[in-house]
């Protein structure tokens, strides 16, 4: 039994030993060559292979190609010297780039990359136009990839092929030729290739009746879902449309269609009742007062809620309600407000407005980060009563009279919240660098200058009382 095995154990030895010598006579040579006196061997292929192209990978390569991708050199054929885009009305238009194969030969080294781009794209027409994306064209939509996609919004309009000396055995990249090769209608393209992904969940999804609806809205939401899939209308809306592809809004003077000048100082209300179907809006921002601020209370993936409201309509934020928002700014107001969080889980609260007040806040709790510019607000509302939980607060205010404002009340702050205060112009007076006294600041940044008529303050002396880790004084620009 035991000769047995120890039998085996030979065999299998033997074995391995013989299967070292055969792959080692193979790498010498000495096996697969023609006899001595016998025909020649076939010609080797010349050596290339495609490296795998991981994020490290991808990374390095890139760096290459992005020169071309700034001068339009991608986005054109030739060879030698690159060449960008003849128009000056496409320079700039290949924004992005992937890279999606990596060829090394034994002459050099081929990269071929996918490059991105802003297509503008009539729906009733199916026109297409290629731009840079600092100018729009007439009843088009602009093509775009999802929000979450790492190209957003740009989609692909080609590819490129650039060869060049191994970029190892140089000083950098020397480029010797590049085959563009764009797709045809690349708008199109996208879309189908979009929409035959999602068939099944186009299909599984039902159709909200959105008669009731503002039609405004209805009108901007069916362009903002025909920027990401193929759609008939506004009637082939879905409620995956709406809780998928709706994910960022902006509500300006293209969705209101009867603005006139006149509007401007009198706004129209937009009814945006529709929002409530779009529990995953990660940025939603109006230029036009809502008629209900609730529409936000189901919603928990708010990245940014702006409310941008310039106009004379007195701001009415007693219905608001926001599940949950990373920043709300409330900006551009012209009417005092009063702001009640209560019922909103907001991170950072943004504030600005030149010409108005708010009078009070409530329900602040959740706020960690206040951001509070200008305004004609009593800053004595400002206090640890009202924002527990802050954690910074950033104030910047410029002032072409020196209207006096009281900051007493930032005392009532502990040491762990970070203050940082900008006084410019005439802001930076006296009286409000005295009502500094006994709080502490992280930043004290002072700006007296910036203005026609500047005062002649504030009083160093008073300055040297304050509470500040740092105090930075800025010179006017020359």
């Amino acid at each position: 039994m035991l000769w047995g095995k120890g039998t085996a154990m030979c065999r299998k030895i033997f074995s391995f030993v013989l299967f070292f010598v055969l792959l080692m006579l193979l790498c010498t040579g000495c096996i697969g060559k023609p006899a001595s006196g016998g025909g020649a061997s076939a010609p080797s292929p010349e050596p290339s292979s495609s490296e795998e192209l991981t994020p490290e990978v991808q990374s390095a390569y890139r760096q290459y190609l992005e020169p071309l991708l700034e001068n339009g050199a991608l986005m054109n054929s030739w060879t030698g010297t690159p060449q960008g885009i003849e128009s000056g009305d496409l320079y700039g238009t290949a924004k992005d780039l992937e890279i999606v194969d990596a060829l090394l030969e034994e002459d050099g080294l081929t990269l071929t990359a996918e490059v991105y781009g802003v297509v503008l794209r009539n729906p009733e027409t199916g026109e297409e136009t290629i731009t840079n994306g600092d100018w729009v064209v007439e009843n088009t939509i602009a093509v775009q990839t999802p929000y979450d996609s790492p190209h957003f919004p740009y989609i692909p309009l080609g590819a490129a092929a650039v060869k060049m000396q191994d970029p190892a055995l140089t000083s950098g990249p020397a480029y010797l030729s590049c085959v563009w090769e764009p797709y045809e209608n690349p708008g199109r393209r996208y879309l189908e290739a979009k929409t035959a992904e999602l068939s099944d969940r186009l299909a599984a999804s039902g159709k909200p009746d959105l008669s009731g609806y503002d039609r405004r809205l209805v009108d901007h939401v069916y362009k903002v879902i025909a920027s990401q899939r193929l759609i008939g209308g506004p009637e082939d809306i879905t409620l995956w449309d709406l809780e998928n592809l709706c994910t960022r809004l902006t509500i300006n003077y293209e969705v209101a269609e009867d603005f006139t000048d006149q509007r401007l100082v009198d706004p129209p209300v937009l009814d945006a009742g529709l929002l409530r179907l779009m529990p995953n809006l990660r940025s939603f921002t109006t230029y036009y007062p809502l008629a209900d601020y609730g529409v936000f209370e189901g919603m928990d993936r708010l990245e940014y809620l702006g409310l941008c409201i310039d106009g004379e309509t007195t701001l009415d934020l007693s219905t608001l309600r926001v599940g949950k928002a990373e920043t709300l700014s409330i900006d551009g107001f012209r009417q005092d407000v009063a702001i009640d969080l209560s019922g909103c889980d907001v991170n950072t609260l943004h504030i600005n407005s030149w010409v108005a007040a708010v009078t009070g806040f409530r329900g602040c709790e959740s706020v960690k980060n206040l951001e509070f510019n200008n305004t004609r607000s009593d800053t004595r509302i400002i206090s640890a009563e009202t924002f527990p939980n802050a954690e910074h607060i950033r104030m910047a205010f410029f002032s072409d009279t020196p209207r006096v404002r009281d900051f007493s009340r930032l005392a009532s702050f502990g040491e762990d919240v970070e203050i940082d205060l900008t006084l410019t112009y005439q802001a930076a007076n006296n009286k409000t660098v005295e009502s500094l006294a006994g709080v502490r600041l992280d930043h004290l940044t002072l700006d007296p200058k910036d203005g026609q008529w500047p005062l002649d303050e504030p009083d160093p002396a008073l300055v040297e009382k304050v509470k500040a880790r740092q105090v930075e004084w800025l010179e006017p620009y020359s």
